[in-house]
């Protein structure tokens, strides 16, 4: 099996008619009709249904098709982007990460030093299962997620099964964080306690998953009876935190013109270095230098803080 043969099957079914296709494909009905039936043979289905009207796909071709097509895309792809001269060649570049201002402050800082002339970037903030799972089926380069002593051990479990390794960024302090005149923020810490009194809030976790894949650390110790706010989204999360006393729980790294200065952070009492900020990729994996690069900026983003 060939990609030309990929080709004429996807170009036959676009035409409904081996003559049509062979037209548009500038070659003989004859020799058409010669790969096809090859094709066919080689991988014993039959892909088209041939008549007097014309041709129409089997289940097995409708099968098949499902499988060419996106193989054509990316074949396609493929030669636009080898085919292009080194300096044309387009920077791509995918990060799944957790819903963290301090990251998209980091690619941000990265991207205005590299300043490709042509790009394709995906920024995908997303929970913590969705981010592993960008990363050990390959549809980003690197994932960003937290571990804290208490969901560790399911979470190494989790990645040891995917096939994914964490590498530690750095280790900090869990804090929570609420809107910079909050009753709280007087305090030089506080403990869990005290901040009962007021509205959590945290982000939709798809209730089929473990509360190990929270976004927030140490969810599973509130009092079940506690008002709770709800959100989606970062920016909505943002706004909540600064039009009401609710607060959230997590790194409390609050980047200037991302999250703060609007919000602040504090400590909370008799909790020291316990949440884990690390890159994940595919055991084995070799890592693009893009993806080096950025984690080095990650790393001084952390350590201005």
């Amino acid at each position: 099996m060939t990609f030309q043969q990929i080709k004429y099957v996807v170009e036959i079914a676009n035409c409904g008619s081996i003559s049509r296709a062979a037209e548009s494909q500038y070659v003989a009905q004859a020799y058409l009709s010669a790969c096809l039936r090859s094709l066919e043979e080689e991988l014993h289905i039959r892909i088209f249904h041939r008549s007097r009207r014309g041709v129409e796909l089997t289940e097995q071709g409708k099968e098949f098709l499902s499988y060419a097509r996106p193989l054509l895309m990316q074949y396609d792809q493929m030669q636009e982007i080898y085919a292009q001269d080194q300096n044309e060649r387009v920077f791509r570049l995918t990060v799944s990460t957790q819903r963290y201002p301090f990251i998209i402050k980091s690619f941000i800082d990265y991207f205005r030093q590299i300043d490709p002339k042509r790009y394709e970037i995906h920024l995908r903030e997303e929970n913590m299962y969705r981010v592993i799972d960008d990363v050990c089926t390959n549809r980003s380069d690197i994932g960003i997620i937290f571990i804290s002593r208490s969901n560790e051990p399911f979470i190494k479990k989790h990645l040891a099964v995917k096939g994914v390794e964490f590498n530690t960024i750095a280790t900090v302090n869990a804090k929570v964080f609420f809107r910079e005149d909050h009753p709280m923020a007087s305090r030089e810490e506080v403990t869990l306690e005290e901040m009962a009194r007021y509205p959590f809030a945290s982000f939709e976790a798809d209730s089929s998953l473990s509360d190990n894949f929270s976004e927030e650390v140490y969810i599973q110790r509130f009092n079940r009876n506690q008002n709770h706010i709800y959100v989606i989204d970062r920016a909505t999360m943002m706004n909540v935190l600064r039009h009401t006393d609710a607060f959230s729980i997590g790194t409390g790294i609050l980047s200037e013109g991302f999250a703060g200065p609007q919000l602040v952070s504090r400590p909370i009492a008799n909790f020291d270095r316990d949440v884990q900020i690390g890159w994940l990729n595919v055991r084995g994996r070799s890592v693009p230098a893009a993806v080096d690069e950025l984690i080095e900026k990650i790393q001084r983003t952390l350590e201005d803080v």
